[in-house]
């Protein structure tokens, strides 16, 4: 996804040449309604076996407030985030491969305690950051 810009918007919403990203605190603090009407897709990135997923909403990436893309190790890690931020709704979406991905990510997975953390140094999409 490359280098990201902040956007105009109060709701997180930043852009990266044109393409409108939303963030955690935009799926936060929405309101009921908002989170009902909105379309969250559950897309696979790389290799069909890597195991890494990403999440958009309303045709957006779903980025951190600083607009690292956010890997989910595991589709139990996607979906225990959805379930944080009352996501009850979504479909899967269309794989994505890493050239569309591109750029800094941050790469969470269901640590001890079976509660969402961010990935070990091992995590291959944290690799492609360094």
């Amino acid at each position: 996804m490359g280098e990201m810009t902040t956007g105009g918007a109060e709701m997180g919403v930043t852009q990266q040449e044109g393409v409108r990203i939303a963030t955690w605190l935009e799926l936060a603090v929405a309101p009921e309604w908002r989170r009902r009407s909105c379309k969250v897709r559950v897309h696979a990135l790389g290799e069909k076996d890597s195991g890494c997923y990403a999440l958009s909403m309303d045709g957006r990436w779903l980025c951190t407030g600083d607009a690292q893309l956010t890997v989910f190790k595991g589709l139990d890690a996607a979906l225990h985030f959805l379930k944080l931020v009352r996501i009850e709704d979504f479909e899967p979406g269309e794989d994505a491969g890493i050239a569309e991905c591109s750029g800094q990510r941050f790469c969470l997975c269901i640590g001890r305690d079976n509660h969402l953390s961010s990935c070990p140094a091992g995590c291959s999409f944290q690799q492609l950051n360094s």
